[in-house]
């Protein structure tokens, strides 16, 4: 069969992949980074990838006994686009196949994709809202069908008290208040404490990019001397981000700081800042995948924080497969509500955050 790499062949590798429980193997970095490894794992190549490469998967899969549905955001993000290919990894491990529905940042998009999706066959179906109060006759449609609905970082509902009543299987949510301190904190730092700073938010009826602004907001009142000049939202897309930032920065030609609600917005002003006779500026987001972690690295950002997409996005496939299959190993039922951890990636730890995001740790 020839070597698959540090001397195992593929009959080798089977027996490797044998000896992992499936629970092991999904959760297990070492495992499916040893894997990786084997398959070729490299610049460009996922590990997912990677693994396939190794052309063990096929015999060893279970046989697809699951469908599931994730209605996204919008795929063009970085953040989201990570956790499609996540879902699809884990739901490859568990016999679920994944169909994932664009939003295009866009809630009617989102809405029309679960009404869609309530007239199909599914065994379970996750949810990234694109804004609250805004899809409940669709997950209302969803749940009726009997099937249990998994909410990633946004509630439906935007009144937590109603939220928690809600039909919905369990809210998997990132402390977004947290990361919002946090990475806000590193920015002010950086600058000094002092100077003209852009806030630039993600969708104002996002209960996540509200946690983010409650956070930047708090870390605020620790610097009087930082006056915020612009908050405008930029709603996570990069192309409306690239012209709001060719106009604030004529229009604040002082500016020294910019805290973005996602990576890929201040990867977006970073270009057009880079291309502008400008004062520097420094600059934050939220997300921590690799295009982050590789532009603090080469001194395009200062900071970023990990918003968990694998983990979120991976652990509504689990909820999702361990409640229809009735294999949940809890003495208790599933919480409704489960935080996705995470935290500040600088320039000391953002290498460990790029090979834990290649193999779909976080």
């Amino acid at each position: 069969m020839g070597q698959l790499g540090k001397g195992l062949n593929r009959k080798e590798v089977r027996s490797l992949v044998n000896g992992i429980t499936r629970r092991g193997f999904v959760g297990g970095g070492m495992s499916i980074s040893a894997l990786a490894a084997l398959g070729g794992l490299r610049p460009g190549v996922t590990a997912a990838e990677a693994i396939s490469n190794l052309g063990i998967l096929p015999d060893d899969l279970p046989a697809t006994t699951m469908k599931a549905a994730t209605v996204e955001v919008g795929a063009a993000s970085t953040w989201v686009a990570h956790g499609i290919e996540t879902s699809k990894f884990v739901g490859s491990f568990l016999g679920v196949e994944v169909e994932a529905f664009d939003g295009q940042f866009d809630p009617a998009n989102q809405l029309s994709a679960l009404q869609t999706v309530a007239q199909g066959q599914y065994d379970f179906v996750a949810l990234h809202p694109a804004a609250s109060d805004a899809l409940v006759d669709g997950t209302d449609a969803v749940i009726a069908k009997g099937w249990p609905l998994v909410v990633m970082d946004t509630r439906v509902i935007q009144d937590p008290d109603a939220f928690s009543k809600y039909g919905h299987l369990t809210f998997i949510e990132p402390n977004n208040e947290y990361m919002g301190f946090t990475v806000a904190t590193e920015l002010f730092k950086a600058i000094g404490g002092t100077g003209e700073v852009i806030h630039t938010q993600g969708a104002l009826a996002h209960t996540g990019a509200q946690g983010r602004a409650r956070g930047f907001a708090s870390a605020l009142e620790g610097y009087p001397n930082i006056k915020v000049v612009d908050d405008q939202p930029g709603n996570w897309d990069a192309t409306l981000v690239s012209t709001l930032w060719q106009d604030l920065l004529v229009r604040y030609p002082n500016v020294v700081g910019g805290f973005f609600h996602s990576d890929d917005m201040a990867l977006a002003a970073r270009a057009v800042i880079d291309g502008a006779d400008h004062t520097p500026v420094k600059i934050v987001g939220v997300d921590g995948l690799k295009n982050a972690c590789e532009a603090i690295i080469a001194d395009k950002m200062t900071a970023s924080v990990i918003n968990p997409s694998g983990r979120i996005h991976g652990g509504s496939i689990w909820a999702g497969y361990l409640t229809v299959s009735g294999t949940d190993k809890s003495s208790a039922p599933i919480p409704k509500f489960i935080r996705a951890d995470g935290g500040p990636i600088t320039i000391d730890n953002a290498p460990g955050y790029i090979w834990l995001g290649d193999n779909l740790q976080y």
